[in-house]
């Protein structure tokens, strides 16, 4: 290694590491930077992270560093930038031939034996920009305050040409790799575009790798999985974060060299007509550099908020099962009561988004009318392609058998469809909020007549486009989107907290009991925000009486814990039923626990740090945090669910709140208590809970 290149590593790692700041609770203010080192590399950095590219003899990545934990380089070895297909013959994407082992990377070797890569596309120039916003966003619905979208860093795009080698055709196909590094997170987002300038579109494209990492054992699931990568796809449609061993464990004995691949699916490959230009998903690389499981599942909440900025909108709503005008302007006049936020036409409701029917749609554009009046926003419930039947001309073709599937394909002219009768509908109607069932699920159709695909090789990735761009279009609308799959960085805002919908159907307190468990296991992986529980208000898929709240004055106990425990949580439960209370009491019930979360949704919309899991045989926490406050910077909820009164010392761990030595707390807005941290920044609360008792505390 050369001895100027040390000199840069201990710079950084003198304002990051020696100063003791941590990214998690400190503001940092150092912007992201792209500079020349003395060595003719760009340098791409924001004091938490860097990564070093080499310019000469070609374009590849030579170092990626943790800056902010470890102090080290993540990489033990060179490998392309990406790699394509052009009509099955396959190309690197810059790189360079390390000739060096890579069991651990041996710098000075490198330096001495790196050689151009003849057949890879080459490095032609690069332009430097700001980070661009998939989609445009407004916050509103009572999100963060701090928001940046898009959000601040830097925007590098590389440029690559064919080898003087390859078919006259290629020649004219520049591929773009794009690196964005964001201020004040160790995270750096890169994908591919490709694009044709002949404008023929007579070139068959599969992206094979869009990133490729050979890293050091402790980054990678094999070790302590410091590094998380993941892409901006749903889950289970198509494309593929695979970790494996390179060939070097069987060639260096003992060695553990790990690498991933960004990759679409493996089964068969994508092969996809290029016209003019298409994209490559995005991959996230969060360089956490800690096994810690609140430090990882904070670090992947921070990656979230940041390029998912709308989840985090978290109206209150109410799943209407009564469509008629009558039972719905009842509803809305009980929600304006309560101060909820919005209605939802739930499944079974009869309501249609697709109709085209004068009097229906009359109807509709005057209950919502009507609602707006009350300041209720009103959104609808529809089934748009998994196990969707439409038209036979627009069914998916299982490539197996050649007959249709049970669900729609989304690249045929269903999309325009759809797409075309939901805008329809908003514009006449005023309906601002969708609940979007069965999105498409990642199947393939084997159609060689549909609009928007070829065939069965490129049809999975024509579906994610278009199923991305139809949420895209509503995001830009300032639609709020449910959807029961994972399209959060395309405009999704919220699914399924990870729970199994037959809990709903167990008797009343076994479902409270067993969502609290799963809400607190289901926040490790997912913001608050992002997430939805249930109250079956009238029965839903089974359980009878034993399993519905209603008659709710019969039930105000469970229907307390219910609200408590969700917008507690600050998790959108779906109230599902004909109307939210029967008595004064339970309206008074459901009054007090709206106005708590509405006077706390600054807090309560923030992370969730695990105190104690419930096991219904003690008590059990959970508690928010946000260190940027200036004021309140905890709340932690407390349950008591046993029939006993409970006396006890709950550790209330305070790191992630960012104070320090002092803790004021108070419990239910009562009298403030000062409690000085330990040295491992817990505080021991005195908690005093009757049986079935609920109670919250205020940290700051």
């Amino acid at each position: 290694m050369k001895f100027s290149k040390n000199w840069t590593w201990l710079f950084y790692c003198f304002i990051t590491c020696i100063d003791g700041r941590d990214w998690l609770i400190d503001k940092i203010t150092n912007v992201t930077t792209l500079t020349t080192t003395p060595l003719g590399t760009l340098l791409l950095s924001n004091t938490l992270i860097s990564r070093e590219f080499l310019l000469e003899p070609d374009f590849a990545t030579i170092d990626f560093r943790d800056l902010h934990t470890t102090d080290s380089s993540l990489l033990r070895c060179v490998k392309p930038e990406a790699v394509i297909s052009l009509d099955a013959i396959e190309y690197n994407i810059g790189g360079v031939k390390p000739n060096t082992q890579c069991a651990y990377f041996n710098r000075t070797d490198f330096w001495k034996n790196k050689q151009l890569d003849i057949k890879a596309f080459h490095f032609s120039n690069y332009e430097v920009g700001i980070p661009k916003a998939p989609f445009a966003y407004t916050p509103k619905r009572f999100a963060p305050s701090d928001i940046q979208w898009p959000p601040k860093g830097i925007h590098l795009s590389v440029y690559f040409k064919a080898p003087y080698y390859a078919p006259l055709s290629h020649k004219y196909v520049t591929v773009v790799v794009n690196y964005e590094m964001y201020d004040g997170i160790p995270l750096l987002v890169k994908w591919l575009d490709v694009i044709d300038t002949s404008g023929r579109g007579d070139i068959d494209l599969s992206f094979i790798s869009v990133e490729i990492l050979a890293v050091n054992q402790p980054w990678s699931p094999f070790g302590h999985s410091w590094l998380y990568v993941e892409d901006n796809q749903a889950p289970g449609h198509g494309t593929n974060i695979l970790w494996t061993y390179d060939t070097e464990i069987d060639t260096i004995p003992g060695s553990f060299p790990p690498s991933v691949n960004c990759t679409y699916q493996t089964d068969h490959r994508l092969i996809v007509p290029l016209v003019t230009q298409l994209s490559s998903f995005r991959v996230h690389e969060l360089v956490i550099g800690s096994s810690d499981v609140e430090r990882v599942a904070l670090s992947k909440h921070r990656l979230f908020r940041l390029l998912a900025p709308h989840t985090q909108e978290n109206p209150i709503f109410f799943h209407m099962t009564n469509g008629s005008s009558p039972a719905f302007r009842a509803a809305i006049d009980q929600m304006a009561e309560v101060g909820f936020e919005m209605l939802i036409y739930s499944f079974g409701s009869g309501f249609d988004m697709e109709s085209n029917n004068e009097k229906y749609l009359e109807q509709i554009t005057s209950d919502i009318a009507y609602a707006k009046s009350k300041n209720i926003e009103v959104g609808g419930y529809d089934l748009i392609a998994l196990t969707r039947e439409v038209q036979p001309s627009w069914m998916a073709i299982d490539p197996n058998t050649g007959k249709p599937r049970d669900s729609a394909c989304f690249a045929s002219g269903w999309y325009d469809y759809l797409l075309n009768r939901t805008l329809s509908f908003m514009d006449r109607t005023g309906l601002i909020m969708v609940e979007t069932d069965g999105p498409y699920g990642g199947y393939s159709c084997a159609s060689t007549t549909h609009t928007h695909h070829r065939n069965n090789d490129d049809s999975i990735y024509q579906q994610n486009i278009l199923q991305g761009n139809y949420y895209r279009i509503l995001r830009e609308r300032s639609v709020y989107i449910n959807q029961p799959d994972g399209y959060f960085y395309e405009g999704g805002s919220k699914t399924g907290m990870g729970y199994n919908e037959e809990q709903y159907s167990l008797p009343r307190w076994m479902d409270i009991s067993v969502s609290r468990q799963g809400m607190f296991d289901d926040t490790y992986q997912r913001i608050p925000t992002v997430g939805w529980m249930f109250v079956p208000l009238t029965v839903y898929h089974g359980g009878g009486a034993a399993a519905q709240f209603e008659p709710l004055v019969a039930h105000q106990i469970e229907y307390q814990w219910a609200l408590a425990q969700y917008l507690g949580a600050g998790v959108a439960a779906c109230y599902r039923g004909y109307r939210l209370y029967d008595t004064n009491e339970t309206k008074a019930l459901v009054t007090k626990w709206v106005n708590f979360y509405k006077k706390y949704r600054p807090i309560l919309i923030r992370d969730i740090i695990h105190v104690r899991r419930a096991d219904m045989q003690s008590i059990d926490s959970y508690m928010h945090v946000d260190p940027y406050s200036n004021d309140i910077k905890g709340l932690a909820m407390v349950f008591n669910p046993t029939s006993d009164t409970i006396d006890t010392n709950l550790v209330v761990p305070l790191y992630y709140t960012g104070l320090t030595d002092i803790a004021q707390v108070s419990e239910q807005e009562k009298a403030w208590k000062n409690y000085t941290l330990a040295r491992d920044y817990h505080i021991d609360l005195p908690i005093s809970l009757p049986a079935l008792g609920i109670t919250w505390f205020l940290i700051k």
